[in-house]
């Protein structure tokens, strides 16, 4: 069953989907990458919201949530498996 959306519904999604897409919560620690506060922020509540105001989902932006971070530390060194990275570039023995 199609929806007719009218024009100012579809710029209301494009922008809750804008605003989703820069508050998404980093997945190594789980907090806004903009306001820097945990869990879902206020503004991505309210771009939420949007969306079930209309009953659509939201896009999803593959590595939107940055995994390659996991396991990254706040002040720039990295945790790997088998020890922390030293000076060379190569794990520490």
């Amino acid at each position: 069953m199609a929806v007719y959306l009218t024009d100012e519904a579809r710029s209301e999604l494009r922008a809750a989907q804008r605003q989703l897409d820069r508050h998404t919560d980093l997945a190594n620690d789980g907090r806004c990458p903009v306001c820097d506060l945990d869990g879902p922020c206020p503004l991505k509540r309210a771009a939420l919201r949007v969306f079930v105001r209309y009953g659509r989902l939201p896009g999803r932006r593959p590595g939107a949530t940055h995994p390659q971070l996991v396991g990254l530390r706040r002040d720039g060194g990295a945790e790997f498996w088998f020890g922390r990275r030293s000076s060379d570039g190569g794990p520490d023995a």
